[in-house]
């Protein structure tokens, strides 16, 4: 006797559902960390810009993070722009607020003006020390705070 066409259906639905489980718990809905950024005191040298940039980010890993890197990259290729000092602390759902200098070519700053978010990652090592590089969801907010 041959299985039905709905058990058929059904077994394979819950294998799907079984395997994608686990990769559905890393983020809840793909944004471990979101926030704002702002830049200030624009000045132009030549094809770079050198600003004063602001994030204001959110940890909604799950997790608490120890010595997280906040790190500015590159639209296109992703080279980094710049680092933060370590989050020595980072407690899940809780902010930081950090700002520096930095100096990024001009058609960088020309496509954020544009409306193209920053490329911000936050990388840190799980309590397994497992390496991982996160996206930051930002948004624009006017002038810093």
């Amino acid at each position: 006797m041959q299985p039905s066409r709905a058990l058929k259906i059904s077994t394979f639905l819950l294998f799907a559902a079984l395997s994608l489980f686990p990769i559905l718990g890393l983020a809840k809905d793909g944004r471990d960390f979101a926030g704002s950024y702002s830049v200030s005191n624009v000045v132009e040298q030549g094809d770079q810009m050198v600003l004063t940039f602001q994030v204001h980010v959110f940890n909604y890993s799950d997790a608490d993070l120890k010595q997280a890197v906040v790190t500015l990259r590159a639209s296109h290729p992703g080279a980094a722009l710049a680092q933060f000092h370590p989050v020595k602390l980072w407690r899940n759902r809780t902010e930081v607020k950090l700002a520096q200098q930095v100096i990024i070519p001009r058609h960088e700053f020309e496509l954020w003006q544009k409306g193209t978010q920053p490329a911000l990652f936050v990388v840190y090592q799980d309590s397994n020390g497992q390496r991982w590089e996160r996206f930051a969801q930002l948004s624009s907010r006017p002038g810093p705070r």
